[in-house]
């Protein structure tokens, strides 16, 4: 199942209409649903996209009373603007860092699968940022592209789901110097990309089915007590299906035996991280 997340309807109509995508009854959020895609319309800012991320996970998926460890992927696609005219309007990029400029955090996707695009860094700003800005050292860019959702986005997402089924996609729209907002012009910005776009969500829906089925009931089940004997938070634990999956992708074997962790008794923290952190790097050097 692939998610979808955009700021805006006019972001949203081109993939509607390639995908045959209907209006769900959601009181919400507009939400839009067809086979194997669920799309959500979030509105401006990285505050609306966090809420309308975290509703579509927690509340649509059932990923916040299921743990949610089923194949899924969630992309956030929008416009945005570039700091320099490296990349001619109407570029996708492939986002591979995101940068929060209000708190400096950084974020990043884990990107496993082959794809079309270049790869590019984006900032994050509670503000629209206009050229001028830059140009009077207002705004000092620590990042390839500018827009106002993606940490957003990505810190909601990443509470669900590791990093390699989180995905942004961007497309320039200016150089910071757009004055009058133009939807039409929006949307032809993602319509142009369809075609790469259809390719991508093929590779994400093929990756989703792999990690639907690469774990066996009975690793799941040595999993599960792992998390428990060892108190794993949620995003360790997160990070142990993702341990899991890459090393039976990468291996083609089955995973190790890890009982000796489910008969762990742990008493203080420090000694859950210790422990945690052994596994880790049994999956990885293996």
């Amino acid at each position: 199942m692939v998610y979808i997340v955009t700021a805006l309807p006019c972001e949203a109509s081109p993939i509607v209409r390639k995908y045959g995508l209907k209006r769900d009854s959601c009181r919400y959020f507009p939400l839009y649903r067809g086979d194997g895609m669920c799309l959500i319309v979030s509105g401006v800012g990285k505050m609306s996209a966090a809420i309308a991320t975290a509703y579509l996970l927690a509340y649509d998926t059932g990923l916040g009373q299921t743990g949610g460890e089923k194949g899924l992927a969630i992309i956030n696609i929008g416009v945005c603007g570039a700091f320099h005219q490296r990349y001619p309007i109407g570029t996708p990029l492939l986002v591979n860092k995101v940068i929060d400029h209000e708190t400096g955090k950084q974020y990043f996707p884990d990107i496993l699968i082959e794809h079309p695009f270049e790869e590019g860094s984006l900032e994050t700003y509670n503000h629209v940022v206009r050229q001028e800005d830059v140009l009077s050292g207002r705004v000092e860019p620590q990042a390839d592209l500018a827009d106002m959702e993606a940490s957003g986005f990505f810190q909601a997402a990443s509470r669900f789901l590791s990093p390699h089924q989180i995905y942004i996609i961007k497309v320039i729209g200016d150089y910071l110097d757009v004055v009058d907002f133009d939807r039409q012009r929006v949307a032809h910005c993602i319509s142009g990309i369809m075609g790469l776009l259809d390719g991508f969500i093929k590779g994400v829906e093929g990756l989703c089915r792999v990690e639907g089925d690469v774990l066996t009931p009975d690793e799941r089940q040595q999993l599960e007590k792992v998390k428990e004997s060892l108190r794993l938070t949620v995003t360790q634990s997160h990070q142990l299906m993702d341990a899991a999956r890459r090393y039976k992708l990468r291996t083609g074997r089955q995973l190790p035996d890890l009982t000796e962790f489910t008969q762990t008794q742990i008493k203080v923290k420090a000694e859950g991280k210790k422990a945690f952190e052994r596994i880790r790097r049994l999956l990885l050097y293996e």
